[in-house]
């Protein structure tokens, strides 16, 4: 607490600086020539998870891969802001492309957590604060108690991908009776072999979580 404390006071007196490039000129968590590199994948599902739709905003590489690995692994905060952001522009081109009308009252955020211990040493739930800030935007009410993160697995990006199944296999809990009858929007940073959304997905369907949509970052 006391080192975010510190930062927030230290922005105040400091100029604000790009997350990816690190100018300071325009007083931008991400500035406008870094945001120009930036290009949304198709508005359309890019995969299919035991029937949910799967849309993936950007490719993992460039600006995306920087300002993500940023944001995870140099403790830049502030970077859940730009991330939402383009999330939320990608998330309106995909709800006008598939003429998909989210109602405000009958649909719920949620992520794909972190464990504790692993918050713990960031500092923060990453996709939580995402998510947070696209609640924020969407006007859509954010829940965190659906979805938790049981098992510390070691991360994914060190797994061999025939293995990355087995390393999240009973990692989740899902909270019963909770909010089955909403639309969940489900939010998480990267996809890459599918693992982790398989399990979370399947394991929302296993306790009646049927209608789900999901959004990532990057793929």
């Amino acid at each position: 607490m006391i080192k975010n404390f510190f930062e927030l006071f230290a922005d105040l007196i400091y100029k604000q600086k790009c997350v990816v490039c690190g100018c300071s000129k325009n007083n931008e968590i991400l500035c406008k020539n870094c945001l120009k590199t930036v290009q949304n994948l198709s508005p359309f599902a890019q995969k299919k998870i035991e029937g949910v739709n799967i849309f993936c905003a950007f490719k993992y590489d460039g600006t995306i891969k920087n300002l993500i690995q940023n944001f995870k692994f140099k403790k830049r905060r502030s970077a859940a802001i730009p991330c939402a952001a383009l999330l939320y522009d990608y998330f309106i081109r995909v709800c006008k492309a598939n003429n998909l009308n989210l109602n405000v009252e009958n649909s719920i955020i949620s992520c794909v957590p972190s464990h504790y211990l692993r918050v713990i040493k960031r500092g923060y739930c990453h996709t939580e604060l995402i998510s947070k800030e696209f609640s924020k935007l969407c006007g859509i009410n954010a829940d965190f108690k659906i979805i938790k993160k049981v098992k510390n697995t070691i991360p994914q990006y060190k797994v061999r991908a025939n293995q990355k199944a087995k390393n999240v296999r009973g990692a989740f809990k899902i909270s019963p009776n909770h909010a089955q009858d909403k639309t969940l929007i489900l939010i998480d940073d990267i996809i890459t072999t599918s693992a982790t959304l398989f399990e979370v997905i399947s394991n929302l369907q296993k306790n009646s979580y049927y209608n789900i949509i999901c959004f990532t970052l990057a793929c």
